[in-house]
């Protein structure tokens, strides 16, 4: 299942193969106390050996650990030394949402392979477009062919269930970029600005990107050795270790940045940051002098972030000698946290608070996430002499030219959930609608959901007491009419739900788009229901999907006629949700609709169906419960906000 300890060393990622060595001499799980020496808070813990720590927009923790292997075994004879190495293997790697009060719940389970005290599962975790993403596993030529379900893959993670989208083994194992031995281990992993994950392979030394859509993987960039003064037999005795690509992030101008972990003997000023022309596949030295980086990031500050997982000294690893490092250019890189035992993987919130995952390397159980408050602000101490003809912050390099004056002209805009109000605006309005004039159909509590332009869910809230005071059915279908919504307006045209009802009955111009974009049901019942309509809804920052065809859901519109996403409500009668919905966005100000197709120009629900046939084309049932008059009279008793 893996090749002898000395040539794993030589040529593939240490972060897990470093427990061999630290049980032998007692180091794993020796320094869980440690967050009050350092002004750490522990929020989560009980993790076994975690590598990926991801926050999201909503200050939800995700966490995906290695596992403790399984009951199934699996056994390939070593060819370097006809050992025959059983390892034990089950989907025990977790995918773990946190909460900020610390509530973890499990979304799903990873492929976890244990061989001797070597575990390897779950690697890095990212959301692009709604969706969430995981590295897993590694796969050795040397065990067989084919790799394991879910193993040397990437990943999307679903409420209980995973989907594999992309294998870079097939890429190794086809293609072998840098020469040496064929391995792979997608590890790092990144968003990048045109839709595509960045991952580093820290068996096969190369930098990806994978096609979430259709799961092509390509090779930008193949990472050179790192001198070292031991022979590496696994590429041909030279004097050289592995690079081992292992954290990837994007920088403000869109610079790509891997960090590099050399490997045996871990010498301490080894490890750097280099920079990718993902154009050219161009690699340039950033930041030198560093020492076993296991990730990087972009804090909300625009400054780039490293995790050092420790040293190594003649004598064997430090204890306790973890950090976290403002990367630099040249080597003017500042330490902001020491004393740390094995962090792996580093994220940040918009305040730029650090949530640092430690014991990355220990026993089962003793992983744990420490927040450090205000981290982007701390002053730090340099790491190593500083070089005068290097600046230590940034310019950076960059990839490619800087936007023109007139590409910027022509820039889209952003889009995301700063454009739109936040969950105290949309709960605040919702309520005083509801409690407010006669609205028509039952009187019932409502669910309200916004999304932005790209369907992602920003905000979720109801307006009773609490998630029961409305049918919890409601919740989803108000996040599928803010889908809808958004889906079929246009900038210089309003679509309410209610106006496609018509037209996707059979023999209308829309026949089947009822059943063109299904509900995520992944989505939908993703986390704790306790959680559901607060800031800390699940569905936030992902996407729900769903189409709609009855009242309740308009497009959002700001005062310069910028179309910023949709709201969608849900809870009473569809012609009681358009109404309320109606109002909600005029009393967020954001209702200067373009056009529309109902009578007076605008999104307004029709009621104009007779024997069955709409006259427009766009109607929908009445629902006779006084919604008729009310809706009739929303134009002139809540009218319009006026693009300038």
């Amino acid at each position: 299942m893996r090749t002898s300890v000395l040539q794993k060393w030589n040529r593939r990622a240490i972060i897990f193969a470093l427990v061999l060595l630290l049980s032998a001499i007692g180091i794993v799980g020796s320094a869980l106390a440690q967050s009050e020496d350092n002004g750490g808070v522990v929020v989560a813990d009980g993790f076994n050996s975690p590598q990926g720590i991801l926050v999201t927009r909503n200050g939800s923790l995700w966490v995906v650990d290695s596992g403790v292997g399984g009951i199934n075994e699996s056994s390939a004879m070593d060819p370097n030394t006809g050992e025959v190495v059983t390892a034990k293997v089950g989907n025990t790697s977790r995918v773990m949402q946190v909460q900020p009060d610390g509530t973890q719940t499990e979304i799903s389970k990873l492929p976890s392979v244990v061989a001797g005290t070597d575990t390897t599962g779950g690697g890095r975790l990212v959301i692009l477009n709604g969706v969430l993403y995981a590295t897993s596993g590694v796969w050795v030529q040397a065990a067989r062919d084919e790799p394991l379900a879910n193993t040397a893959a990437i990943l999307e993670v679903r409420q209980g269930d995973v989907k594999e989208i992309a294998r870079p083994w097939e890429v190794e194992k086809a293609d072998n970029p840098d020469g040496f031995v064929v391995e792979s281990h997608p590890y790092g992993m990144a968003a990048g600005p045109d839709g595509l994950l960045y991952v580093t392979d820290a068996g096969a030394n190369t930098l990806l990107t994978v096609n979430p859509k259709t799961g092509a993987v390509e090779v930008i960039a193949v990472f050179d050795g790192i001198a070292s003064p031991i022979p590496n037999p696994g590429r041909g005795g030279a004097l050289e270790s592995d690079p081992v690509p292992t954290g990837v992030a994007f920088g403000e101008d869109g610079t790509i940045y891997v960090s590099l972990l050399p490997g045996f003997p871990f010498l301490p000023g080894a490890s750097k940051v280099v920079t990718v022309d993902p154009d050219t596949g161009e690699v340039s030295d950033y930041a030198t002098g560093l020492t076993m980086l296991t990730d990087l990031r972009t804090g909300p500050d625009g400054e780039l972030y490293g995790v050092q997982l420790g040293v190594f000294t003649d004598q064997g690893p430090v204890a306790d000698s973890g950090a976290v490092l403002r990367i630099a250019q040249g080597t003017g890189s500042e330490m902001l946290l020491d004393g740390l035992s094995f962090p792996t993987s580093i994220d940040f919130d918009a305040d730029g608070n650090g949530y640092v995952l430690v014991n990355g390397v220990g026993a089962p159980g003793t992983g744990q996430v420490i927040r450090f408050d205000e981290l982007t602000a701390a002053e730090g101490t340099p790491i190593g002499p500083v070089d005068a003809s290097a600046p230590s912050t940034s310019p950076r390099p960059a990839t490619s030219a800087p936007a023109t004056a007139e590409e910027e002209e022509v820039a889209e805009p952003e889009n995301n959930c700063a454009n739109l109000p936040s969950h105290d605006s949309l709960t605040e309005v919702l309520a005083a609608v509801v409690e407010g004039a006669d609205n028509g159909g039952f009187g019932f509590h409502m669910w309200a959901t916004l999304v932005d332009r790209d369907g992602v869910v920003c905000a979720v809230t109801f307006s009773g007491e609490n998630r029961g005071d409305q049918w919890p059915g409601s919740r989803i279908i108000s996040g599928q009419k803010a889908n809808t919504a958004n889906a079929f307006s246009l900038p210089g045209l309003a679509l309410s739900t209610g106006n496609l009802y018509s037209a996707v009955q059979p023999g209308g111009s829309l026949f089947g788009l009822q059943e063109s974009n299904p509900v995520d049901t992944s989505v939908a019942y993703f986390g704790s229901a306790k959680n559901f309509g607060t800031e800390n809804d699940p569905m936030i920052g992902l996407r729900l999907g769903g189409v709609n065809v009855f009242g309740g859901g308009l497009a959002l519109y700001d005062a310069d006629g910028t179309l910023l996403g949709a709201v969608g409500v849900s809870g009473d009668s569809s012609c009681t949700d358009h109404i309320i919905a109606w109002k909600v966005r005029d009393a967020l100000g954001l209702d200067n609709v373009p056009a529309g197709v109902s009578p007076t120009g605008d999104d307004n629900i029709v009621f104009d169906i007779e024997d069955g046939v709409s006259a427009s084309g766009w109607g929908q049932p009445t629902c006779g419960l006084g919604e008729v008059e009310i809706a009739a009279d929303l134009p002139e008793s809540f009218p319009l906000g006026v693009n300038e």
